[in-house]
């Protein structure tokens, strides 16, 4: 078991007072200070997760974690020009929309026809956005945990990309976070909300110092009847940063989702992505690749949950793990009753570099009807394959350029199914990048 910090936990580091004066300070719509108020009451109650008993913390243990290391991020203003924001956040190349923060704080925000993209202490009241934004916001993740009532009782920094019906939005919208200052807590989340038979890619790119961090993120998605909702997370955290978050799909009627989820660094992260197939005829696919070094630890909780008919959702999380990292996955595949004819795949692969490296894989099925097409799982885990590295040896490859050439195949079987090739070269250069330091 990992443990993540030392020290005893002392849960009334973050008051309801603190939390009050929070939502005061950032002018709360009226659902946000409902959900804030709620939040804070309920984290003074529970406690942290507890790895002996709650299946998805098996692995790491947070009961651990000291809150009162963390101050609350604010963010500081941001000397520069336009041109310097989008450059320094990576944006200089963006031609959607997009938006930036710095410790939480928006520096630069930009909506296109059919796209607004806004902090949530933007949000224009009277606005359809702002009546999507009211309808929604916390209806995927709820308050339940401590760290989930935590993030709502101190929100701060939250996006809201909201995408009109019938919208066909060529250029990906960009979103880029960046945390700077050690022993803060940030609270990012994320809010997509999409009209009937539209189509939209958003990216989002978190980064942060090697100081010492914590993250709980949240990212809510409500893809709208006939719609297409591609999201991209790029995790690049800093060698100190804790991760633990939650991403959560609604899928309405005939709606599709497409998740993939790149983690290349962090001390510890813990993601939660649950995908709720309520819609007739809606499909989820998420993908997912983890790259170790280090004593870097990754862990993937995931929940394929069919309760709608004639849904299908497919799954493939890779990891290639140096060093003396770990990755450790454990997913769900649910059938309920009520979803006839479902097909699911659900598979989670792992290649260990070094012997030093160890990943656990736990795929669970619960298939509560009898009426479906297709219910898989698999799993695997192990060294790069020796008759594979003979085969390319004896064709005169030396060996270290083999294992190279082995494992960049192993994860593009995840990138090669990245339909837009200008997103897939990014993301091949974000893997070859963090490679570069953990395989020569």
């Amino acid at each position: 078991m990992t443990s993540v910090v030392e020290g005893a936990a002392r849960p009334q580091a973050f008051s309801p007072a603190a939390s009050a004066e929070l939502g005061k300070t950032l002018a709360d719509t009226p659902r946000m200070a409902a959900l804030r108020a709620a939040a804070a009451e309920r984290a003074g109650r529970v406690a942290l997760p507890d790895a002996r008993r709650e299946r998805p913390w098996k692995y790491v243990d947070f009961s651990l974690i000291d809150l009162e290391r963390y101050t609350l991020a604010i963010g500081a203003t941001w000397d520069g020009n336009e041109a310097q924001v989008l450059d320094h956040f990576g944006l200089a190349q963006a031609q959607g929309a997009c938006l930036a923060q710095h410790n939480s704080a928006t520096v630069l925000s930009r909506g296109i026809d059919g796209v607004t993209i806004n902090d949530f202490s933007q949000v224009e009241a009277g606005t359809a956005a702002a009546r999507h934004f009211e309808a929604n916001l916390g209806n995927a993740v709820p308050a339940e945990s401590k760290f989930m009532a935590l993030h709502y009782a101190f929100l701060r920094g939250g996006v809201h990309v909201d995408v009109a019906d019938n919208a066909e939005v060529t250029e990906p919208v960009r979103i880029s976070r960046e945390y700077a200052d050690a022993g803060q807590l940030a609270t990012p989340h994320t809010l997509i909300t999409t009209g009937a038979n539209s189509r939209v890619t958003v990216i989002e790119d978190y980064r942060s110092d090697d100081g010492d961090i914590l993250v709980l993120p949240a990212v809510e998605v409500f893809p709208g009847p006939g719609s297409q909702v591609r999201y991209i997370t790029l995790h690049r955290w800093g060698a100190s940063t804790i991760v633990a978050g939650e991403q959560r799909t609604i899928t309405d009627r005939d709606s599709e989702f497409n998740s993939v989820s790149v983690v290349t660094g962090g001390r510890v992260v813990k993601v939660h992505i649950i995908g709720s197939l309520e819609g007739r005829g809606s499909s989820s696919e998420v993908l997912g690749l983890c790259l170790g070094n280090g004593n870097e630890y990754a862990d993937f909780y995931t929940l394929q949950d069919h309760i709608g008919p004639d849904t299908r959702s497919d799954l493939l999380i890779k990891a290639a793990l140096d060093d003396s990292s770990r990755a450790v996955y454990y997913g769900l595949t649910r059938v309920g009753l009520g979803a006839r004819n479902a097909d699911a795949n659900q598979e989670n692969r792992a290649l260990l570099l070094s012997k030093k490296a160890r990943a656990d894989s736990d795929p669970v099925l619960e298939i509560l009807t009898n009426d479906v097409i297709r219910v898989a799982h698999g799993a695997t885990a192990g060294p790069v394959d020796e008759e594979q590295l003979y085969y390319l040896e004896s064709r005169g490859i030396p060996r270290t350029a083999a294992e190279d050439l082995l494992v960049r195949a192993f994860l593009g079987q995840v990138l090669d199914r990245v339909p837009d090739d200008g997103l897939r070269e990014q993301l091949e250069t974000i893997v070859e990048a963090k490679l570069a330091g953990s395989v020569s």
